[in-house]
């Protein structure tokens, strides 16, 4: 074969199989970064993430009007940078080391795109309690998803690092409002001996995970929908389908949302006992949440260079859930730097405070613990090019693990993210 004949056929492959719906990517983040110690000593580390993700458009592929077909691998390499001295988790990336399939869905969507379903191994935080001004910059896991319901049920919620099982609907029900519900299992991974485990056994003692959320949304004006597409494109971390649901790259101006939970999961009382000294069981558990996110200002010309403003608050019943509370906001900026459209600067606060159950019980143990913990993140991304971007990252931890006798911490981070589209 001659030698300039084989990168002719793979590009040829390539194209075909990217026309006909199907992407294949590849993301690779690493954090180099000091160790969160609340006793005055640093330890650097790097930890790893790396994501191998396969959407199929099955309308493009086989004429089957509206089907999303998804599959991810996950790596996860290094440890976790806080060491558990910190409560809220300063790396959205960090956990024990593992290799094992992610998601695996089917997504359907119905009645032009104003109905969506989905079935299969489900991140169910990818939709829920979403902030994308924040969650897309912060290094912060509360950015991402607040600790309220990060932390709840017996192994978390169906999110990062393991997800379940579940069912989710999604209906448009107005040109700016969305209603989404979804029901998995209520315990993740297979407890207590391996939780990072994949286990797709369905176990009546595991009960379910139900969540719901309205979300309200104030689109663009369509004078610059044309233009706002051409910068989506060039993103590395979204792929691009209009549509509803997963694998819809959602665009607006501002986004209002109010959510809400619950476990049918026993699970144990905090602080309570029974007369043989033995945690009381709770029938299951709750929570609510409400965030906020608005571009406040926005630069003249195309793209999405401007600022934004976010905010969340939610709650859970403090009887089995540690994190009763959580306040959290910030700002993001992108494109303040003239010349760097994409890059994105910002600066966040996260509170999380300890139920009144939680607190009893440790005192109950003779152990002292701070009301909340504290988390200030300054975070700037470079994108150097579309597939690599270079992330500074400072933290600011006041009182690590809600434990009054440490001291604050300072963290630093270098986040560095490549990311590959095989078939582009």
């Amino acid at each position: 074969m001659d030698g300039h004949e084989y990168p002719e056929k793979l590009k040829h492959f390539r194209s075909y199989l990217n026309a006909r719906g199907v992407t294949l990517e590849n993301v690779n983040t690493t954090d180099i970064g000091s160790n969160v110690n609340n006793e005055g000593t640093n330890k650097a580390l790097v930890i790893g993430d790396i994501d191998l993700l396969l959407t199929i458009d099955t309308q493009k592929l086989a004429n089957w009007k509206g089907g999303t077909v998804f599959l991810s691998g996950l790596g996860l390499y290094g440890g976790n940078i806080a060491e558990g001295r910190d409560a809220q988790g300063v790396s959205n990336i960090s956990g024990n080391n593992t290799w094992k399939l992610f998601e695996a869905w089917y997504q359907q969507n119905l009645f032009q795109e104003r109905l969506s379903f989905l079935a299969g191994l489900y991140d169910v935080t990818s939709e829920f309690d979403v902030i994308s001004s924040a969650s897309e910059l912060f290094v912060n896991s509360s950015f991402g998803t607040n600790p309220t319901f990060a932390t709840s049920g017996k192994n978390g919620p169906s999110t990062f690092p393991n997800v379940s099982l579940g069912f989710r609907a999604q209906a448009k029900l107005t040109e700016n409002i969305t209603l989404r519900a979804v029901v998995a299992d209520g315990v993740p991974g297979d407890l207590p001996d391996n939780p990072d485990t994949l286990n797709l056994k369905l176990s009546a003692k595991d009960g379910i995970l139900f969540a719901t959320e309205v979300a309200y949304y104030v689109g663009k004006p369509d004078a610059q929908q044309t233009e706002e597409q051409k910068v989506g494109l060039e993103r590395p971390n979204r792929l691009v389908f209009r549509r509803l649901g997963r694998a819809a790259e959602l665009e607006y101006d501002a986004k209002v949302a109010l959510g809400g939970w619950l476990y049918t999961t026993d699970q144990d009382d905090l602080s309570k006992q029974d007369g043989a000294g033995n945690p009381v069981e709770r029938n299951g558990t709750y929570g609510i949440y409400a965030l906020g996110e608005k571009r406040v200002f926005e630069e003249q010309g195309p793209g999405e260079q401007g600022l934004w403003l976010f905010g969340e608050v939610a709650y859970a019943n403090p009887k089995v859930n540690r994190f009763s509370h959580y306040v959290g906001g910030g700002l993001m900026y992108q494109g303040l730097i003239p010349g760097r459209d994409l890059d994105q600067t910002g600066f966040g606060f996260a509170m999380a405070r300890n139920g009144r159950h939680y607190k009893d019980g440790q005192r109950e143990e003779d152990k002292r613990v701070s009301d909340q913990e504290i988390a200030l993140e300054w975070s700037h991304a470079i994108q150097f090019s579309p597939a690599f971007t270079i992330q500074p990252d400072v933290q600011y931890i006041i009182h690590p693990n809600t434990d009054p006798t440490g001291n604050n911490a300072i963290v630093l981070l270098m986040r560095l993210q490549l990311t590959v589209n095989w078939f582009q």
